[in-house]
């Protein structure tokens, strides 16, 4: 390959590599931000205001307009400290309308008695705090398809959901049990990753060493 031509490949690389650390340098700043506000939330959690758009994992608290149907689903092949077991789902009304599906979390086996202590402690509190996640009707790549038939599940979607329940969902959202006083779970922020700036500072490298590359050619056609 000729020299002319290498130097366009190179700068072609710098060019790209640079603006990439400087997305991983924008995700960066989004992503402390969310954590910021998810932290914000968690010390002092808001009711839930179903007007309100909400990122991902932020906690709200939810009066006693929301209600539980002890009718449960159970998400297969969920594992707590290496111990396999399930997520419990339960439907979630709003003003005695279907309204959503609140994941209780990890329990060891499918008892109704341990689905219903949770109900009751949930019950006996004037409000209880939870954290959102978007309701979607698209599984991840290698997540199983949800067999209704044998009410065997892996994922919550909300076609699956209607479809099983016979009713529709009208939330944009699923909520998590994330509310000590009741069942001690995840902590939301357990989810997040933030590795941003690492991958800028790869990125800013790579694009270094590619101008340095262009310098070295020059130098050798120019001598």
């Amino acid at each position: 390959m000729k020299l002319k031509s290498l130097t366009f490949v190179f700068l072609f690389i710098s060019f790209v590599t640079f603006i990439l650390g400087l997305w991983q340098l924008y995700r960066l700043n989004w992503k402390n931000d969310l954590i910021e506000n998810i932290n914000n939330s968690i010390s002092a959690p808001k009711n839930f205001n179903n007007n309100e758009k909400y990122e991902e994992l932020i906690t709200v608290s939810l009066n006693n307009d929301f209600d539980l149907i002890e009718k449960p689903i159970f998400l297969e092949s969920k594992t707590q400290q290496g111990k396999v077991g399930y997520n419990a789902v339960l439907p979630l009304t709003y003003n005695n309308d279907f309204y959503s599906v609140i994941n209780l979390g990890w329990t060891s086996n499918k008892d109704p008695e341990n689905i219903k202590n949770i109900v009751e402690e949930i019950k006996n509190q004037d409000s209880f705090y939870v954290y959102t996640r978007h309701l979607m009707d698209k599984r991840q790549f290698f997540v199983p398809e949800n067999q209704l038939d044998d009410n065997v599940w892996f994922s919550i979607l909300k076609s699956d959901l209607e479809k099983y329940y016979k009713s529709n969902f009208n939330s944009r959202y699923y909520f998590v049990l994330f509310d000590p006083r009741i069942k001690p779970d995840t902590n939301p922020l357990a989810f997040l990753r933030n590795n941003h700036l690492n991958y800028s500072i790869t990125w800013f490298l790579l694009s270094l060493s590619s101008a340095i590359m262009i310098l070295i050619i020059r130098r050798k056609k120019y001598g």
